[in-house]
């Protein structure tokens, strides 16, 4: 074989070298247990609001988002954007549609076997030329992560994930008043704001003082009543009577609190997700929330706008999510 052949040859290897496939992977570890990230990547509202192309179609309008549901597979399409999964066990093959960008990668979820059960390994594979493997080795800010660091953060920050900023907090006083009384369901925003009224006259009578927002519980009876308790921290332990009682709350006891500012008839949508942040966490809450209405006033209809905080007294028993 003389030296021209050989050299013929030995560029063909080395330009062929450079087209032969090399898989890249890369993975984060994700604090959330192994049946919450598989859950969450399972459904596929969840990746409307976490990858950002999606969730910049649906801040911009949500009636350009649509899924499309197979046998363990769905396609959501967005405004110049649309995203193929399908799922296999617990390995999603995802392809991406971004503008005039295509890529194509695999999740695949390993739970961290330890005593708390509650952290996830999730590693993103795709296949690259040899040329985009080197560089990104000479320069990692080149390789692309898939969405992995995006999806960390949407799952690691309670707001993202929920919706709603959860946090803890404490009773704020001790001594409180409360009243309640059932009616129809179209009479509890005049019943409420009948109790408040009692209340305060009780507060002017008695010469208290009222030290927080008022409290509220509007619980749902049978198909066509609703119990209605309205409450008042006041700075004076008082005897009860005359349809008012004295509760002494443990100040400084937990509560686990989100906020929420709409209208009133949308609020169940931190009840839902504080449930779920309970659900994920293993946390019981052995009595009924208290909403208190931040800016002392209650509603005056379904479509009034409240601005509220939700207290749940809660237990945690052990961490999971």
């Amino acid at each position: 074989m003389n030296k021209k052949v050989l050299l013929l040859l030995l560029s063909a290897i080395i330009v062929a070298t450079f087209f032969i496939p090399v898989t890249q992977q890369k993975s984060v570890i994700i604090k959330s247990s192994f049946l919450s990230t598989y859950s969450f990547l399972a459904n596929p509202v969840k990746w409307e609001h976490w990858i950002p192309e999606l969730r910049k179609t649906i801040d911009a309008d949500s009636a350009k988002i649509s899924i499309q549901k197979g046998n363990n597979s769905f396609i959501i399409k967005g405004e110049n954007v649309e995203l193929g999964v399908k799922q296999q066990g617990t390995v999603f093959a995802i392809n991406e549609q971004a503008g005039n960008n295509s890529s194509n990668y695999i999740y695949s979820l390993l739970p961290v076997v330890d005593k708390f059960l509650n952290k996830t390994i999730v590693s993103a594979e795709t296949t690259v030329n040899p040329i985009t493997y080197l560089v990104g080795k000479i320069w990692p800010s080149f390789n692309t992560d898939h969405h992995l660091l995006e999806l960390k953060t949407f799952m690691e920050t309670d707001s993202l994930f929920y919706g709603f900023n959860i946090f803890k907090t404490g009773v704020p006083e001790s001594n409180l008043i409360v009243a309640k009384q059932r009616v129809v369901n179209k009479d509890r925003f005049a019943g409420a704001a009948k109790i408040l009224s009692t209340l305060q006259a009780y507060v002017k009578t008695n010469n208290l003082k009222q030290l927080q927002p008022l409290i509220a519980q509007f619980m749902t009876v049978g198909k066509d009543s609703t119990e209605v308790k309205i409450g008042l921290f006041i700075d004076k332990v008082v005897k009860s009577g005359n349809g008012i009682e004295y509760d002494r709350m443990p100040k400084g006891g937990l509560f686990y609190a989100a906020r929420f500012s709409g209208k009133f008839n949308e609020r169940g949508k931190i009840y839902g997700a504080m449930r779920e942040y309970f659900d994920d966490h293993t946390i019981h809450g052995p009595i009924l929330p208290i909403e208190t209405y931040l800016d002392n006033k209650l509603p005056a209809n379904d479509s009034d706008s409240i601005h509220i905080q939700l207290n749940f007294p809660a237990f945690p028993t052990g961490r999971v999510r």
